[in-house]
């Protein structure tokens, strides 16, 4: 398949791309994982989010933030369930980090990830950075890639 990747800020999202990526992460993260928590969140509006598209359908997001100068964040990292194990997460993770590294004084990437994912973002580079917790009532574990 051809998928097409979009990046925009939240001031350049459409109506139409705002619903979608919130819809789908509301049906992964919340209906999905069974996790009765609110999804949206104020990052969103200082948020690059990246999605890939198959024609008009959302198959898979995630988004980046400044967290302090010269360190990133990617994250809420998403794939629709139609779309799963083709890569799209892995695409959209390089593509994530590809843009963060072109930006002059970056030094750092963080992901806030399920600890069941270690193991994957570790494929990427990323180092655990911090002991297990629970965010939600999920395990997560904090990894890091220095640039």
């Amino acid at each position: 398949m051809n998928y097409q990747l979009g990046i925009k800020t939240f001031e350049e999202l459409n109506t139409t791309e705002l619903y979608q990526l919130l819809k789908l992460r509301v049906d992964v993260f919340v209906v999905e994982q069974n996790c009765p928590y609110p999804e949206l969140s104020d990052l969103d509006k200082v948020s690059d989010h990246f999605m890939l598209y198959d024609g008009e359908k959302l198959a898979a997001y995630l988004r980046t933030y400044l967290r302090d100068p010269g360190v990133y964040g990617i994250g809420r990292i998403v794939t629709d369930v139609r779309y799963r194990s083709k890569g799209l997460a892995g695409d959209l993770i390089r593509a994530a980090m590809a843009r963060i590294h072109g930006v002059e004084g970056a030094k750092e990437i963080y992901v806030q990830g399920q600890s069941h994912l270690t193991k994957y973002y570790e494929s990427f580079g990323f180092k655990v950075c911090s002991e297990e917790y629970l965010e939600d009532d999920i395990p997560h574990t904090d990894l890091h890639l220095m640039i």
